[in-house]
């Protein structure tokens, strides 16, 4: 059982160019990692899991715990997200050449046997990765700034949406001040009746 080789790569290959996606158009054009450097190792490439990677190592989670006779139970979770973390690091933590980036720093057993204080600094830089390569967090475009300050100065609710909730989103946790006071209404005026 290895998430090394997996029937991903064969099915990548029987692709037809012609079937290509504007989904996976813009995924080309955007990393999906990032240099970065693991404690104890050093630099190395971080490779974000997609969908069916996270797929698999779930799968392979829940049949190592099966394995050792552990029940997906409140108990066990801790137990659980370790061996999840490690899964994704050896999938994700790669050699820092990119002529060899298909090179894993260490395989699933080198991963699984670290202690678990290890891992979670690891797997904080891993989460370091993924937030910065959120969609969310990127920043605006000029164009996209100036539509989103038109659209409210101009109260113009069908520019703001043209714009989109991603753009709006990012506007609002980057740009905007919080209010300066709640907007709970006060439940007495302070006089008695």
């Amino acid at each position: 059982m290895s998430l090394l080789i997996t029937k991903r790569k064969e099915a990548a290959a029987a692709k037809v160019e012609s079937e290509e996606t504007m989904l996976s158009k813009a995924r080309r054009g955007s990393p999906r990692g990032e240099y970065t450097t693991m404690p104890d190792i050093g630099r190395v490439w971080v490779e974000l899991a997609g969908g069916e990677v996270v797929e698999e190592i779930e799968g392979s989670v829940f049949e190592i715990m099966a394995a050792k006779k552990l029940a997906p139970i409140p108990i066990n979770a801790a137990t659980y997200d370790a061996c999840r973390l490690a899964l994704t690091l050896a999938w994700a933590v790669r050699h820092p050449d990119p002529d060899k980036r298909e090179i894993r720093v260490g395989s699933e057993d080198d991963w699984r046997s670290q202690d678990i204080d290890y891992l979670q600094a690891c797997g904080i830089v891993y989460a370091d990765v993924r937030e910065r390569r959120n969609p969310l967090s990127q920043p605006l475009s000029q164009e996209q700034l100036d539509d989103i300050r038109l659209g409210i100065e101009k109260k113009n609710p069908m520019l703001l949406q043209s714009v989109g909730v991603v753009a709006l989103s990012s506007y609002l946790l980057t740009t905007v001040a919080p209010p300066a006071s709640s907007p709970i209404p006060q439940s007495s005026t302070g006089e008695s009746q």
